[in-house]
């Protein structure tokens, strides 16, 4: 029989305690303040002190209660004080502060029969906030904004300085009288505004959301309760006997408000913290309660942890020189810890630009990961923001380190794989209401480019050219967004469509199951919807239609590039279905589209509790705040820049919160003291950073004309080996990365060595990796060592070329774009290029008919462009328009001077030697005295000078072929050619450039010669690139040797 048995996720073993721990362990009565410095064991101290007292006897689980700052904390001493205890309690044993609010609100309503509250959202309180002031700005009502900041009152900024600031008011017991005197007092006309704010804040969420609170809400309605229920206070109070609070420097107002509240003789209370390690000072939190203002909880001993053990030598090396930088609340006491080991090293490097400061970090980790056996997940890389995160994440992904993902910054609205399904949705319910009959186009294209529909660019045309073929064939003229629009409706039309038509397949159906799960009820489209029709109900037929949750789910589970991308894209459809499932729960009676309308309205991401994807092996990347509390055996600061780490701005400038906290807790307000506040907070934050590594810590920065390095840099290392020839820091090496590509490229390196032992040693070493299948190790596929595959020419022996005048041109300035573009290299049409076909067209089509005529048929063959609608579509009509213009007045001009149109696009075809000349002319005519000339018409902007005309390639070509018999029905006699410039080249009258006949050239064979050279040219094995005055529109240039981005294979 097999037993499968769930491995322990925390190890339970006994841990020893120092004689302080052991101390803090047999502490009774009253209150006991525990300081330690980071590693120091304040933790397990925590941990240990529940354990002691249920094992004693003293106090059951349920009435033990650990506080923390932070629900990830919360999880992790919930999970460790379990697996110590060996058993399980009917209350969590970890809560973050206010989680233990919260529940205290709770157990009232409950007992009372009164609904169950919850919190709001983070995008509940913008989008409550943002409903508000766009109603004062509607109505003219509200309260007045001082005039430097009414231009911000709608932006997302601005509401998040006012969130802050009433979070502030909110923490601190402010009424939103109190907030209004403040303002009164101190000359703060944004306070008494805010002030207003608040108190209708308050009646909103009290009328549209009962029973739910803001989070800065949550400790301070608590305390109120205990307040004016005594009740309810001893309930608590017979339900506890020892309350621990772990990272006690985290503590707001309010927490510390609340707990002023619940202790009281009989409950021990343990505060266990470090006044240096705070990073949630930006939210509130108060590190000097820690230090100084503790004993309003009640008189009792301080403890001091002696020893580091978590940290080597060199670290506590490195904190001792940083500790010094931070205000000594409390007399710094817990700063003489000692290391818990020797080693350890702390690397300082300093690098050209972030790029190499990316893979300098790769490669340490690489080399920690390969050489020294190091688990990914026991390596991370801390940086102060989000600026540098991106970077970093590309640069490890693509060096091999497997990353973490991080928890979303982006509204779930905005995610790459909902914002397509959002849209399907709303153009869904739109239909099926009979508020619209197709879809909006550029609603169709982004569904098709998304992950949903999966069509690339190519796919993209060639579905295009597809729908616009079978339109133009039924005598249709729509463009190919109206097309795709209807398609995605109307199915039908893509059943005789190829695979181009996948993508448009999969969308239809997401659509179609869409219109089928929002069924209206009785009443017609625009009644309400039937029974049992929400949001959710429909996005999960349209989710399910997609078939991409296997696959998806196949893709994260491989690993690989794409499983991050995989496991985000599920992540967002989750916290999608959440916030729809929460929605339906909260209002049972709204409609799909009040969601959407909620949803999109949501400007910041909100918080959840569904589970994301499992983190598995991999580096994790994160912030100060988030690495709090956490450890690993290798850390990399990131990103250590003057301006960015320390971070001098003053927070809460727009409203003055910081001001606000300052005056109520008696903090020194003015510039100088606030700004020393700033620096000992990011000061603390770097302490945290650096602290979290058990063995080694690498600390990089950037110096480049953009960036300099931070003060941190001289701190950590005050005496750099490496100096630069002024005496400033100098520059670290950046390392090899330790991948197979990196090894093959520096093995094929010491090729060249001049020593010869190296060389055989390298020679060994592509032998190895070739053998084992490594890219670039086997010389046989190196280009350097290849020969040319086929040397023959294009055209063989005597064999006969075809010759286009308008190509001579483009060969004589550069052969080897000629040969790329006449193979496909130009890629596909612009809009320039068939803005002219389409003149060209008309002018064959009508003749030459005047003016009005033209400009309408412009309109009505516009659509087959298959141009958007917008400026762009309607500048370039107005341009097509104007060329029909000036080919009218040249068509008067003809006529008067008794120019007599022979044919239009008419055919040329001769040969002469090896060269076959072939083209269409686009206007023959015979002149007076009975010679014919070519016309050419230009609707291009580039300009013919006055010098080149007599020897202009494609006139000279044209007249050749005319002298030569080609157009022997109409004569063979040339009189000259011409081109007329139809577009920006063209001046106010009519622009004819006129080449005269080949006979009075001064070199009357210069076209034999010129077609000679050209086929001779065209048929050969070798062509040149030339660099010339239209490489900077060339097409292939990114083919061509003769530029940097050409020369890369």
């Amino acid at each position: 029989m097999l037993i499968l048995r769930r491995a322990p996720s925390v190890v339970a073993d006994v841990p020893p305690l120092d004689e302080v721990q052991q101390a803090a362990l047999a502490h009774r009565g009253g209150v006991l303040r525990v300081l330690g410095g980071p590693g120091t064991g304040k933790t397990t101290t925590a941990i240990e002190l529940v354990v002691a007292r249920v094992e004693s006897g003293a106090a059951r689980p349920d009435q033990c209660l650990v506080l923390t700052s932070s629900r990830t904390a919360a999880g992790s001493l919930r999970e460790r004080v379990t697996a110590r205890l060996g058993r399980t309690s009917t209350e969590p044993l970890a809560r973050t502060h206010q989680a233990f609010g919260f529940g205290i609100l709770r157990q009232a309503a409950a007992l009372r029969g009164d609904p169950t509250p919850r919190l709001l959202s983070g995008p509940e309180q913008d989008v409550i906030l943002r409903e508000l002031l766009a109603g004062h700005a509607e109505l003219g009502t509200g309260p007045v904004w001082p005039e430097r900041v009414r231009l911000a009152l709608g932006t997302r900024g601005f509401r998040g300085e006012l969130r802050d600031l009433l979070m502030r008011a909110v923490e601190h017991d402010l009424e939103p009288d109190d907030l209004r005197r403040l303002g009164a007092q101190y000359g703060r006309p944004e306070w008494e505004a805010a002030a207003d704010v608040l108190a209708e804040y308050d009646q909103v969420t009290a009328l549209s959301a009962p029973g739910a609170y803001d989070p800065a809400w949550i400790l301070g309605a608590a305390a109120d309760l205990l307040d004016e229920e005594p009740e309810a206070l001893a309930r608590l109070h017979d339900s506890l006997r020892l309350i621990v609070i772990d990272d006690a420097q985290e503590l707001t107002a309010a927490g510390v408000r609340l707990l002023r509240r619940v202790v009281a003789p009989g409950i021990d209370m343990v505060l266990l913290g470090d006044p240096d390690a705070a990073v949630q000072t930006f939210r509130g939190a108060d590190p000097r309660f820690l230090a100084d203002g503790w004993h309003t909880l009640g008189d009792g001993p301080t403890l001091v942890l002696p020893t580091a053990y978590r940290l080597p030598a060199a670290v506590v090396e490195a904190t001792a020189r940083l500790t010094p930088k931070i205000a000594a609340l409390g007399g710094g006491a817990q700063r003489q810890a000692q290391p818990g080991r020797p080693g350890g090293t702390v690397e300082v490097m300093l690098l050209r630009a972030v790029s190499q400061e990316a893979s300098t970090i790769a490669a340490r980790l690489r080399a920690a990961h390969l050489r020294d056996g190091m688990p990914w997940s026991d390596m991370a890389v801390i940086v102060r923001g989000q600026g540098r995160t991106a970077t970093l994440r590309r640069v490890l992904m693509a060096a091999g380190v497997p990353v973490a993902g991080n928890a979303t910054d982006l509204p779930v609205r905005d995610e790459v794989a909902v914002r397509p399904l959002l849209a399907l949705l709303r153009m869904t319910l739109e239909l099926a209401q009979g508020e619209r009959e197709l879809l909006d186009p550029q609603v169709a294209v982004d569904a098709l480019t998304s992950p949903l529909g999966g069509c690339d660019a190519v796919t993209l045309r060639r579905l295009r050219r597809a729908l616009r073929r079978e339109e133009l064939d039924a005598g249709g003229g729509r463009t190919s967004d109206e097309l795709l629009a209807e398609a995605l409706v109307r199915p039908a039309t893509l059943l005789e469509l190829g695979p181009e038509a996948g993508p448009a397949r999969r969308v239809a159906a997401i659509l179609a199951a869409g219109l089928r799960a929002a069924a209206v009820g009785e009443g017609g489209p625009s009644g309400r919807w039937a029974p049992g029709v929400t949001a959710e109900s429909v996005l999960w037929q349209m989710w399910s239609a997609t078939g991409l949750a296997k696959e998806w789910q196949g893709i994260a589970l491989a690993g690989g590039h794409g499983a991050s991308r995989a496991d985000r894209d599920l992540d967002a459809v989750v916290g999608l279905f959440d916030a729809a499932a929460k929605f339906a729960d909260r209002l049972p009676q709204a409609g799909p589209e009040e969601f959407l309308t909620h949803i999109e309205s949501q400007d910041i991401p909100g918080d959840t509790l569904v589970a994301r994807s499992p983190v598995g092996e991999s580096v994790t990347v994160l912030t100060p705040q988030a690495a709090a509390g956490r450890e690993w055996r290798l850390v990399a600061v990131a990103g250590v820049q003057e301006g960015v780490w320390p971070d001098l701005r003053l927070r809460g400038s727009l409203l003055g919160s910081e001001a606000l906290v300052n005056r109520v807790s008696g903090r020194p307000t003015n510039f100088r003291g606030a700004q020393a506040a700033v620096r000992y907070d990011e000061t603390r934050s770097f302490l945290v950073a650096l602290t979290r590594a058990r063995e080694h810590v690498m600390v990089t920065a950037v110096r480049s004309d953009d960036e300099q390095p931070s003060v941190y840099l001289d701190v950590l290392d005050p005496e750099p080996t490496n100096v630069a020839d002024d005496g400033s820091r100098g520059f670290d090496t950046v390392p090899e990365t330790l991948t197979l590509p990196a090894v093959v490229a520096q093995q094929r390196r010491l090729l060249l060595s001049p020593s010869a032992k190296v060389r055989r040693e390298s020679v060994r070493a592509l032998v190895r990796l070739a053998d084992a299948g490594v890219d670039g190790a086997d010389p046989d596929r190196w280009w350097v060592m290849r020969t040319l595959t086929d040397d023959r020419p294009l055209r063989e022996g005597d064999a006969v070329v075809r010759v286009s005048p308008s190509r001579v041109d483009n060969f004589q300035k550069c052969g080897l774009k000629w040969l790329l573009t006449s193979v496909g290299g130009d890629g596909p049409s612009i809009g320039a290029a068939d803005v002219g076909t389409l003149v060209h067209q008309i002018a064959h089509d009508l003749g030459d008919a005047p003016a009005p005529d033209l400009a309408a048929e412009v309109d009505r063959r516009w659509g087959r462009l298959g141009m958007r609608d917008g400026w762009i579509s309607d500048r370039k009509r107005a341009e097509a328009r104007d060329m029909t213009r000036r080919l009218a007045a040249y068509f008067d001009l003809a006529r008067d001077r008794g120019w007599v149109k022979l044919g239009a696009e008419v055919d040329l075809r001769v040969v002469l030697g090896r060269a076959e000349i072939k083209g269409s002319i686009d206007r023959l005519e015979r002149l007076p005295d009975g010679r014919l000339r070519v016309v050419d018409y230009k609707t291009g902007s580039g300009r013919v000078t006055k010098a080149d005309l007599p020897t202009h390639p494609q006139l000279g070509v044209y007249q050749l072929g005319v002298d030569a018999g080609a157009l022997a029905e109409f004569g063979t006699e040339s009189g000259g050619a011409a081109l007329l410039q139809l577009g920006a080249a063209a001046n106010q009258g009519v622009t004819l450039n006129e080449q005269p006949p080949l006979t009075e050239a001064e070199h009357p064979s210069w076209a034999a010669e010129l077609v000679a050279r050209t086929a001779e040219g065209m048929a050969g094995a070798t062509f040149t690139a030339t660099v010339n005055d239209l490489c900077s529109t060339c097409p292939v240039r990114s083919c061509c040797p003769a530029w940097p981005e050409g020369r890369v294979l």
